[in-house]
């Protein structure tokens, strides 16, 4: 693990291009030092001001009087290499280069940030950003606030790890203003070298960080981020902006074109255990349970409440998120019905009405609480003025303290009126949201944090297949797309369950072949320029006789023109389509798709990736989390098809393009599965080698 101190735990820091105006960053970054009460010298450097901000300035790096461990370097970008090489003189370990103007602009900064990444590793100094704002701490023994944003910061228990400047400051002020602490903040731009699975790592280590908020625009070396965060045992919360799919344009195959659309993203979460969000909101929501709640042993929700309608609320978000709302034991509804008012709802959500007394509060909570049943427990809670709300509040701690072992959310409705309240609960470490839909849906987050903690990684079978066969044959192909037939060959020396087929150089030996194959039949017409073949008009199924094959074959070679090959193939009847499919990932490596097929594969999009080879309980996990996997189940008085048959196609595509990275894609699509597994035929494949 990389030793970071001496960005997050400085004895003294200079900062190079020092001035006394006050609406520039280095000015900013000496005040924050100042304020937040730094405790080491702050040296300002400035070739020709003699006092800055009421310090002493030097001319140069070399000439500040003690050691310095960080310097913040805010020059023209020109300037940068040599300020970095006088650090090294000086011995500063690290530097924070908060100048901008390098690879976000093009070729030229990439270059120029390259050359400043290669030179601080060969002088020994680390090179934090560049383009970036940089860091704090608000640990008590090394205050922190070496960073040029605004936020007011007290001490908790989330660090905030952010690309994005912008973002990092939304986060952390959007926690400061819900009155919650952080522990660390770094926010690396560039990050042409302190890199963020080190950060994370480091503050892995950090015995007051109990969770971690990350936020990403790309991944800079994605086997390096597998590696290192897959190890991390802490709950990481991720979120990654540019998401869109133009990029994904020029990609020949099905499966390259939903890869393109965010999901190394994807992969890379699930991979290492990020419990990944769409919004800035839901991050920081879920982050404020994270940071002083356990993690839940099921999913089983409790909610106690003194208004009903909130806790609908609750409710109808709660349940499409997975979690549980069972009625408390007969024994519990009992001892409710005896303690409370009669008015009162016994069931979950356990509803006292809004003249609940602090006594009525403790009752239902703890009971709720020892109940048994429930894994977490949430309270929507109205601060009416007829009610002892601070006893409400003071109950509340009272049992979050006696039960530390089970997550506890507080939905407090209220407004500044009632802020000593708020200060009860938040004093108590109880996280407190304004909404009923926000605490569901952290109380959420937190069990599928704790599924993912849980998930075992299951191993990767052994598999008979013919590699050699295959290496040859992938040997000879040129770059491009493989021949079909070649295709099938592939497929075939995996175990794959390829449909019986025959292939035709002219229309004139497609009847024999459909006669020894066995009406009915599928006829497929291939040429190079066709990727969607059935919009094209070349494939014609079920066909019964050669009456109807010669129609079709007669259609194909009118409408398509130059035809390479034709491919007659068994006509499998019925039958659920789902798609495979594998794509190589820049920097990754062999990934595996999964995803209903046919036609449907990118009207819905509900498709799933891993990482090849994929293990056996991986697999199962990518047929098991398609949105519309109950279609692969029992459904409406139609049989389930044979996932362990499934399973087994998706474990043989992820051991053949592990063992051959020259397949760049690979489309098999349809598949169609049946409840008997022996029926299952890969209809159709498209395989692309680059070599």
């Amino acid at each position: 693990m990389a030793n970071l101190d001496m960005f997050f735990k400085p004895n003294a820091i200079a900062v190079i291009g020092a001035n006394n105006k006050e609406l520039t960053i280095p000015y900013r970054i000496i005040s924050n030092l100042q304020a937040y009460g730094f405790k080491g010298p702050i040296y300002p450097v400035h070739p020709k001001e003699k006092v800055v901000k009421e310090l002493p300035a030097f001319p140069s790096i070399l000439d500040t009087p003690g050691p310095v461990d960080l310097a913040h370097i805010i020059l023209r970008r020109d300037l940068v290499p040599a300020t970095i090489r006088d650090c090294a003189k000086k011995g500063v370990k690290g530097v924070v280069v908060n100048t901008s103007g390098f690879s976000e602009t093009g070729p030229e900064g990439k270059k120029l940030e390259d050359e400043l990444r290669d030179l601080g590793r060969s002088l020994g100094v680390r090179v934090f950003g560049p383009n970036c704002q940089g860091m704090m701490n608000t640990d008590l023994d090394h205050p922190l606030y070496s960073n040029f944003t605004f936020a007011r910061i007290k001490p908790g228990h989330i660090s905030i790890l952010a690309q994005g400047g912008g973002v990092a400051e939304v986060l952390n002020s959007y926690l400061s203003e819900a009155g919650v602490g952080i522990r660390m903040y770094a926010s690396n731009g560039n990050a042409c070298d302190v890199s963020i699975p080190e950060i994370l790592e480091y503050w892995d280590a950090d015995p007051e960080t109990h969770v971690m908020v990350l936020h990403l625009e790309s991944f800079a070396d994605p086997k390096a981020f597998l590696d290192v965060v897959s190890k991390i045992k802490k709950p990481i919360l991720g979120m990654k902006s540019g998401t869109t799919p133009e990029g994904a344009r020029a990609v020949a195959s099905h499966t390259g074109r939903l890869m393109a659309e965010d999901t190394i993203t994807d992969i890379l979460f699930d991979e290492c255990g990020v419990l990944r969000f769409r919004t800035a909101q839901e991050l920081c929501e879920a982050a404020i349970a994270f940071a002083n709640q356990p993690l839940p042993k099921g999913r089983k929700l409790g909610i106690v409440t003194n208004a009903g309608s909130p806790a609908i609320l609750a409710t109808d978000e709660a349940v499409p998120l997975g979690l549980a709302l069972p009625d408390p034991t007969e024994k519990t509804q009992t001892l409710l019905r005896e303690k409370l008012f009669a008015t009162s709802s016994v069931h979950n959500p356990v509803d006292m009405m809004a003249t609940a007394t602090p006594e009525n509060w403790a009752t239902a909570v703890e009971a709720v609480v020892k109940d048994g049943t429930y894994d977490i427990v949430t309270t929507s809670f109205i601060t009416p003025f007829f009610v002892d709300c601070e006893g409400v509040a003071r109950e509340l701690a009272r049992i979050h303290r006696e039960n530390p072992e089970l997550p506890f959310l507080v939905c407090l409705m209220t407004n500044p009126l009632w802020e000593k309240t708020r200060k009860i609960l938040a004093d108590a470490g109880l996280p407190t949201y304004y909404f009923p839909e926000s605490a569901a849906r952290a109380a959420a987050a937190l069990a599928d944090m704790a599924d993912l903690k849980a998930r075992a990684k299951g191993k990767v079978p052994e598999l008979k297949v013919d590699r050699d066969a295959v290496a040859k044959l992938l040997a000879a192909a040129p770059d491009g797309f493989l021949p079909a037939e070649k295709a099938s060959e592939v497929l075939r020396l995996y175990g794959l369950p390829v449909a019986r087929e025959k292939w035709c150089a002219s229309a004139d030996a497609v009847p024999a072949a459909a006669k020894e194959i066995g009406y009915p039949v599928v006829l497929k017409a291939h040429a190079t320029a066709l990727v969607h073949k059935t919009e094209a008009g070349a494939v014609a199924v079920n066909l019964g006789d050669e009456k109807a094959l010669r129609a079709a074959l007669d259609g194909m070679t009118k409408s398509i023109g130059k035809v390479d090959a034709f491919q007659v193939q068994e006509f499998v009847a019925g039958g659920t389509e789902v798609a495979v499919g594998a794509v190589r990932a820049e920097g990754l490596g062999a990934t595996v798709m999964f995803g209903l097929g046919g036609i449907y594969i990118e009207a819905l999009h509900d498709v799933r990736f891993g990482l090849a080879p994929l293990t056996d309980l991986g697999a199962e996990s990518m047929i098991r989390r398609l949105k519309f996997g109950k279609l692969l189940g029992p459904f409406r008085g139609k049989p389930g098809v044979d996932q362990a048959k499934l399973r087994d196609v998706l474990l043989r595509v992820g051991r053949l393009v592990a063992d051959h990275p020259v397949i760049a894609e690979m489309d098999l699509n349809p598949v169609l599965a049946f409840p008997d597994g022996a029926r299952t035929r890969v209809a159709d494949v498209r395989l692309r080698v680059a070599k």
